[in-house]
């Protein structure tokens, strides 16, 4: 097991790389594709982002923290019951976004925990581009940026008090397509853009460890990613014209090769690379374009290094088919590890074609009031979604490919035991329904 921080801090960077070694040999798989396959579970996931707006034009939210104790009226069986809802869908992991390390996770992950969902969780765009002092003032050196956030994480739920990570967390995302924010338009301007991207992931990473081994973490460890667009990146050194791959590639040489990039890790980037991290990227692609495009290219490039979808919908396609078709695609390929479906709630809050994704709209009923960091809000009750050319409305489709046993739409907009009232007004609105 690893010392505390506190003798960590002063140590070398020989004898940090050994201890990290020493941490990952004890711990990790003997390989990443070994770990994975061995539980012969396909991740059939659920992207996440529920604010409780049914339009632009109810303004701003003071967070986009969706796994908070503030939003237990959401995914909490005293409210919606999103997570129970996943659970009847089949899903067995749920994709996060936002991310306030202030605020204490812990109930979220025991309750993901107890209706069997593994928890992929993420560092938010602050560090990188929006707080004081962000990545981009140090020439994409987020180390010192990133580090004393996921101390936070740590602390605040991700691991219990024995030092252990939560059961319930999966991965931790570095970041969501950093190839279109780290710079922006790092797949397309010059050289310099991919090697940039690179050394914000490969810093962003180093901090993660070096945050762990200051907060004494052990036994199993979770998985790290940087989830990619699904765009060609002209810019980088192997663009080899697949989606996606180029970036994965661009990455894969800054863990090797650090010093080429313009940074000294102070742990051993490459060993934690090597046995704890799993490419992933969103796309709207029909399963045929992974398939045929992206998967045999990857196999070559990428021979032992699993992958997952973090985003997946091909929005207007008969849902059936194609979700059916990229899990048989995942079932057939050992490395590819499945899909998180895009997305659980309709994002009122964007414009366009963006909404065409929800697999669940808002209803006109309120579940309950949500107390959010200073504002108030109605908990809509949910409303299933077309599912295209499958005949299903859209949460059907996805049950029925996740093996799911569905969910009774009749009670989504009626308020369950654990919501009502603890007295006589709450007993006579139950008996009612």
């Amino acid at each position: 097991s690893i010392s505390q921080g506190s003798t960590l801090a002063s140590r070398t960077l020989s004898q940090r790389t050994m201890v990290s070694m020493v941490h990952l040999a004890v711990w990790a798989a003997p390989t990443l594709l070994a770990a994975h396959r061995a539980s012969a579970e396909l991740i059939r996931g659920i992207s996440y982002g529920p604010p409780p707006l049914r339009s632009m034009d109810e303004g701003w939210m003071p967070q986009d923290d969706w796994f908070s104790n503030e939003a237990v009226p959401l995914w909490g069986r005293s409210g919606r019951g999103d997570l129970h809802v996943m659970k009847q869908l089949g899903a067995n992991m749920v994709r996060l976004y936002g991310n306030n390390p202030e605020n204490d996770h812990t109930n979220f992950l025991d309750e993901a925990l107890e209706q069997g969902i593994s928890v992929s969780a993420g560092m938010s765009d602050y560090p990188y581009y929006q707080m004081w002092g962000n990545c981009i003032s140090t020439d994409m050196n987020c180390f010192t940026q990133v580090k004393p956030l996921y101390a936070q994480n740590l602390r605040n739920g991700f691991l219990r008090p024995d030092g252990t990570y939560h059961p319930a967390l999966k991965y931790m995302n570095i970041l969501n397509e950093p190839d279109l924010k780290v710079p922006a338009g790092a797949d397309t301007g010059g050289p310099e853009g991919p090697v940039k991207m690179a050394r914000a992931l490969m810093s962003a990473l180093d901090a993660m460890l070096d945050a762990e081994i200051e907060a004494g973490v052990t036994g199993p460890l979770i998985n790290f990613t940087a989830t990619f667009s699904f765009a060609i990146c002209s810019a980088c050194s192997e663009s080899l014209g697949v989606p996606a791959l180029g970036q994965m590639a661009q990455l894969d040489d800054a863990m090797f090769h650090p010093e080429k990039y313009g940074y000294s890790p102070k742990n051993d980037v490459t060993a934690a690379y090597k046995t704890r991290f799993t490419h992933s990227f969103n796309t709207a692609s029909p399963a045929t374009d992974v398939k045929n495009w992206f998967l045999p290219a990857y196999t070559i490039r990428f021979p032992t290094t699993p992958v997952y979808i973090g985003e997946y919908h091909r929005a207007g396609a008969n849902q059936v088919d194609d979700l059916g078709t990229i899990m048989s695609v995942a079932e057939q390929n050992p490395l590819f590890l499945g899909i998180s479906f895009f997305q659980y709630q309709v994002a009122y809050w964007k414009d366009g074609t963006e909404r065409d994704f929800g697999m669940f709209g808002l209803g006109s009923t309120s579940l309950a009031a949500m107390e959010y960091f200073g504002k108030t809000y109605e908990v809509y009750c949910l409303e299933p979604q077309p599912g295209g050319a499958s005949g299903m409305v859209m949460p059907s489709a996805v049950s029925s490919v996740y093996g799911g046993a569905g969910v009774d739409y009749s009670n989504l907009c009626l308020r369950g035991p654990e919501v009502v009232a603890l007295d006589a007004s709450g007993y006579s609105e139950i008996l009612a329904q």
